[in-house]
């Protein structure tokens, strides 16, 4: 049985090869999570690292999708600060491709707007890249597009996307 997200409290020792794992999977299958697929797990560590270090810190918030011990999903939520105290930023989200499609993502998704309505926040924000899905996945999810960095994605040489950014109002 599928387990619900959940905000991560203290990270289990075992987390940031959790999630290295997991994102680099995510990338292997052309996942839009910041690395190409032909990233080396030694690289992706450094990233995973970093994450759960800020998440240590408070500086952002990990909810994670488990079955069996097994990290499935993460996402985590940046909040502003100051004049952007309202808002947080969506990062990385991220489902192992072996249960994708299983509405892990969705859950997820949603697990962050009830997250930042608990937070007293007014919005959420993200990019993702054209040519996904993404962009249209979100949108069907009442995201609004809110502008476009065209060609602010290099996946290789003659190879740009479309930064696609979106906000939805809490």
């Amino acid at each position: 049985m599928l387990i619900e997200p959940r905000r991560l409290g203290r990270p289990p020792p075992t987390m940031v090869d959790e999630l290295a794992e997991l994102w680099l999977r995510a990338a292997q299958t052309g996942g839009a999570v910041g690395f190409p697929p032909d990233a080396k797990l030694s690289g992706v560590r450094v990233s995973a690292e970093r994450a759960v270090a800020r998440h240590e810190a408070g500086e952002i918030i990990l909810l994670t999708v488990r079955r069996g011990g097994r990290l499935l999903g993460v996402v985590w939520l940046e909040p502003g600060h100051g004049y952007i105290g309202h808002r947080a930023m969506l990062l990385a989200l991220m489902v192992h491709p072996h249960v994708q499609r299983m509405g892990i993502g969705t859950r997820l998704l949603d697990a962050c707007v009830e997250l930042g309505r608990e937070l007293g926040l007014e919005q959420l924000y993200l990019s993702t890249r054209d040519k996904t899905g993404l962009p249209e996945y979100y949108a069907a999810r009442g995201w609004t597009e809110i502008g476009r960095f065209y060609d602010g994605i290099r996946l290789g040489p003659n190879d740009y996307r479309d930064e696609v950014w979106f906000q939805l109002r809490l």
